[in-house]
């Protein structure tokens, strides 16, 4: 393969200006911050959309992991490790194999493609058809996407290699790995809707299969990556505990309580079990308030929530619920501005500023106001 000289560039510019002191600082202030320890300030990451390269069309890096990794180090979910290392926010260096929420539905044979720098869901299976292939039990992890993404963890690992301080520095992150209804979603699509009412049986054997699919898939890319600080692991642009991210937000939306225990609930609670002995795990909820939510999530392996839309949610009730049950709120603050963030973490631990036990994320129009923003924070 020839080499993409742009990404040559990049990591150039990574490797020189990378200080693995402050890096390694900046690791223990969000574990220490996501562990209720004492802290000199709550974690925060600005958001700034890279400037002085060009992303690459998800298209065509969704087939090239060479223009993956270039993408990924430009900006990955929320964080860009390029623009961290020029303002030196508190953001945490990652990647990840970017190929989309459909990878642990494609196992099952549902196609995912990209068009437009938009992962596409692709089309579902039949309700016959996804009998057929839940027939036959939990798949291999490297049907589909799968192999795809291993081959692409692969590639990061021979290319930073190269650059000492970027691959001590960059973390190799998981996948997005969905909830199991959500996967559900994905294989049969508007099926999901009702077939817990037609047909429970069916329902649960299929979520079963793909809890188990998700476990499977989770621990075998786990050999790929360099994620983990002590019992946490860096993802989705935050430090997480535990040692997997369960992105789920369709069982919330779509299913009463008492189903969502079933179809949900029971098989993430399965999920972070598996991974008890390494710490349990996080969820990732991109959905809207709802008043039920977090007691059904609440689990003696859950570790953090990520809301995507916190801006929706009043701060001191979450957070003192989850406090009390030793559970850390990450990222805090997509999609907000940095004022209103630090206006409503002053009073939000029944009354009294929060000090720890939450790391934050703001929003920011350029480099320049981001470095402000950081160096407010930080000093002030």
């Amino acid at each position: 393969m020839k080499k993409y000289d742009e990404l040559t560039r990049l990591l150039d510019f990574m490797e020189e200006n990378i200080n693995l002191d402050f890096v390694r600082e900046i690791e223990n202030l969000h574990y220490d911050a996501i562990n209720f320890k004492r802290i000199d300030r709550l974690p925060l990451t600005v958001c700034i959309a890279p400037e002085g390269f060009d992303q690459v069309p998800s298209e065509i890096a969704f087939e090239n992991p060479e223009m993956m990794l270039f993408n990924e180090i430009l900006f990955s979910e929320l964080n860009s490790s390029y623009n961290s290392v020029r303002i030196k926010d508190d953001s945490p260096l990652m990647i990840r194999s970017n190929h989309g929420i459909g990878i642990v539905a494609s196992m099952f044979g549902c196609k995912s493609s990209v068009c437009t720098n938009q992962t596409s869901k692709g089309k579902p299976l039949t309700l016959d058809e996804a009998k057929k292939v839940f027939s036959k039990g939990v798949p291999s992890v490297k049907n589909g996407l799968g192999k795809k993404v291993i081959d692409t963890y692969t590639y990061y690992h021979e290319r930073l290699k190269s650059y000492p301080k970027c691959y001590r520095a960059i973390h190799i992150t998981q996948p997005d790995i969905l909830g199991p209804y959500d996967i559900l979603n994905l294989i049969i699509g508007d099926e999901a809707l009702s077939l817990p009412h037609k047909n429970a049986d069916l329902t649960k054997y299929m979520i079963d299969v793909i809890t188990h699919t998700c476990i499977n898939f989770r621990k075998e890319v786990d050999l790929l990556l360099t994620d983990k600080i002590n019992d946490a692991v860096f993802a989705n642009s935050f430090c997480c505990g535990g040692r997997i991210l369960i992105k789920a937000s369709l069982a919330a939306k779509n299913l009463s309580p008492e189903m969502y225990e079933l179809y949900e609930a029971e098989p993430n609670s399965c999920i972070l079990s598996a991974f008890s002995g390494q710490g349990g795990g996080s969820i990732h909820y991109p959905g809207m308030p709802k008043p039920w939510y977090k007691n059904a999530i609440l689990d003696k392996d859950l570790k953090c929530v990520y809301y995507a839309n916190s801006d929706m949610y009043n701060l001191q009730e979450e957070y003192t619920y989850y406090k009390e049950h030793n559970v850390a709120l990450v990222g805090w603050g997509t999609n907000q501005e940095y004022s209103q963030i630090k206006e409503s973490i002053k009073v939000s631990d029944n009354g009294r500023p929060i000090l720890t036990g939450m790391t934050l994320i703001c929003k920011a129009d350029t480099l320049d106001n981001g470095a402000q923003l950081i160096k407010s924070h930080r000093y002030n």
